[in-house]
């Protein structure tokens, strides 16, 4: 039941991120052009392909967290793998939860604060609650993906050997 809920919502955040990531593209052009052509650039492109950008790196960390395939420096996989591979899976299961659960927690007082605050962007005047919402939403996701991993184990993680 988790597995198929975490790929129906991997499957929405890759539609999203790539939506996001196609209006990210096409406002720098439009943004690009009017600054060069017309030396009068688009309002505040800069602070909503910001926001876009964090949501695109927020819902990608879901299906990320999923396959268990985060960027990882293997100095020592090779060894661990060898010698002990189910500890090393292990280690890296638990290690992408906690670390996973400590992002969202870190969102969560930051959302807190801004709620707090009333905070919100500074040219589009965006209350940052919002954008907070959905960047926690995504780690919620990305955190009950990670749980896959202790199931399935890494998928798409080569050894560096």
């Amino acid at each position: 039941m988790l597995e198929k809920t975490i790929s129906l919502v991997s499957r929405i955040g890759l539609i999203f991120g790539s939506v996001l990531l196609a209006i990210m593209m096409v406002l720098t052009v439009i943004d690009v052009f009017m600054r060069y052509v017309f030396a009068s650039p688009l309002p505040s492109v800069a602070e909503l392909t910001q926001i876009m950008l964090s949501m695109v790196v927020f819902v990608g960390f879901i299906l990320v967290s999923r396959d268990g395939t985060h960027i990882v420096v293997s100095l020592f996989e090779p060894f661990f793998m060898r010698v002990a591979p189910r500890f090393y899976r292990l280690l890296y299961a638990v290690s992408n939860t906690l670390g996973t659960v400590f992002i969202l927690w870190v969102l969560i007082l930051t959302a807190k604060d801004a709620y707090i605050f009333r905070d919100h962007t500074e040219a589009l005047e965006i209350p940052l609650t919002w954008l907070l919402a959905v960047l926690i939403l995504s780690c919620v996701f990305a955190t009950l993906g990670s749980f896959v991993v202790f199931s399935k184990g890494q998928q798409g993680h080569g050894s560096a050997e």
